[in-house]
Parts: structure tokens; C-alpha cells; sequence
């Protein structure tokens, strides 16, 4: 892997965890000329104040996340209609590396490290007012699915689950700090549950530093008081069921 010197503000080294990235980003190839933007900047640098959001969205975010905020990974999360203070929170909690998953701690710590306040206002601005990608829906004949929209609208009173739409909106479309959920990734979906779950499990993983040496992270998701108590007492089962569900929505 090349760029493993520590982070810096340099587009030399963020790039490096894109290029790293871009197993799990198929829409890279996709991604159309910059001359589409007005402003045609080049974003040679992260957290030049010189870089405005929607630039620094279709040169750097679009190698995983598309250049609409649709991805095409199951690993990487769509951003498009995205509720911007949740955008802003999540940027803020990776910049200061509160936030940390596997491809949050891989990336993203790099990625939004060097971000000024402004452009992170002006990157959650951009992806939130893109359209949302939209998954053909087969019906709900799968008793997966219908397991996922019986918690997604009931919740499970006995085990403590409160309904997500109670939260985030009858169409899961989100609500300020609340994300959107509809038409995620099931696989991001089951993934994050699995961190409100255990938030503070340790994982052993290489990251940061000179040499990249192999230490432990506590992957955790900070703001998360709620979710935690929300989601303990969920099954490994109806927390894949309602992700499959939401990713219909």
C-alpha cells in the first residue's frame, strides 16, 4: 500500500487511503469530468480553505462514496439526501477520531483529519441535497423482510426495542441528527448495529503511525446513548432483518 507515513494534510497521503480504499468502491471508474462543477478548483490540498465542499465531494469522496453520494459498495455508506447535521456530527467525530470502525479508522480518520469547519459544512450540505438512490423493491413475499418491517414500524416491546421510525421518520428518511436510513446498505446497516452493540469491543488491526504497527482500537460511535440502549437486546437475525428491510425503503 502506498502513502503509510503518518497523515498530513496533503492530498498526496489522503489519496493514498482512497487508492487503498478502492477494492470496495466499484463507482471510481464512473466518476464523470470535474468540468461539470462550476468551479472548476483543483483540490490539491485538504483543508485549503481555497477547496469548497462540492469539490473536495466529486475529486475525493467520489472514489468510494459516488460522485452523487451513491455508492455502490455494500461497505461504503450512500450519502445522497443524508440529513446535513448528521453529516456534520459524523465528519466532526472522524476528524477527531471519536468515531471509529474498521474502514472508519482506515480511512476515514485520514480523510477528514485535515477538514476545516467550513468545508465540512459545505461537504454535508452537497450530499444531502443529492438525490437518494433508489432500490427496486421485490415485495415483501420474504418473511425477512417482513420481520424487518414489523421492528422498523412496532419495534419489539418486549426486549426493549423501540420502532426506528419513531426516530428516523416513517419512511426512514431521517430526521436533523437522526440519519437517514432508507435505501442504506444492509450490510453498513448490520455492520453499525453490530458497533451500537458492543461499543466497547476491542479489535486488534493495523493503523496510523510510521510503520502502520498492528495495535487495538475500540471501535465505538459517540452521540450513541440512545441506539446503544435501543439495540442491545437485538438478535444477530431481525438486526440483518431490518437492515434487508431499510435497504428496500
Amino acid at each position: 500500500m502506498i502513502g503509510r507515513s503518518q497523515v498530513a494534510s496533503s492530498l498526496v497521503i489522503a489519496f493514498s487511503f482512497s487508492v487503498a480504499a478502492l477494492a470496495g468502491c466499484t463507482y471510481f471508474n464512473n466518476i464523470p469530468p470535474v468540468t461539470t462543477l462550476e468551479n472548476p478548483t483543483r483540490s490539491r490540498t485538504l483543508g485549503d480553505y481555497e477547496v469548497a465542499g462540492n469539490v473536495l465531494a466529486v475529486q475525493v469522496c467520489a472514489a468510494c462514496h459516488g460522485v452523487n453520494g451513491q455508492s455502490h459498495s455494500p461497505m461504503v455508506p450512500n450519502l445522497a439526501g443524508q440529513q446535513k447535521d448528521y453529516l456534520v456530527n459524523q465528519l466532526q467525530d472522524y476528524r477527531d477520531h471519536s468515531r471509529s470502525n474498521f474502514y472508519g479508522v482506515r480511512y476515514m480518520w485520514g480523510m477528514a483529519g485535515p477538514l476545516k469547519d467550513k468545508q465540512i459544512q459545505e461537504l454535508a450540505d452537497y450530499f444531502s441535497k443529492q438525490a437518494p438512490m433508489k432500490i427496486a423493491n421485490t415485495g415483501l413475499e420474504d418473511p425477512q423482510l417482513v420481520r424487518g418491517k414489523e421492528i422498523f414500524e412496532k419495534g419489539i416491546p418486549e426486549q426493549g426495542v423501540i420502532q426506528c421510525n419513531s426516530c428516523h421518520g416513517p419512511n426512514g428518511e431521517g430526521m436533523a441528527t437522526f440519519p437517514r436510513i432508507a435505501g442504506q446498505h444492509a450490510f453498513y446497516l448490520t455492520q453499525q448495529l453490530k458497533v451500537w452493540q458492543h461499543p466497547d469491543q476491542k479489535r486488534f488491526m493495523e493503523v496510523g503511525g510510521n510503520t502502520w504497527a498492528p495495535r487495538t482500537i475500540t471501535f465505538a460511535r459517540p452521540r450513541g446513548v440512545l441506539m446503544q440502549n435501543n439495540v442491545k437486546n437485538l438478535s444477530d437475525a431481525d438486526a440483518e432483518a431490518v437492515a434487508a428491510y431499510l435497504n428496500t425503503l
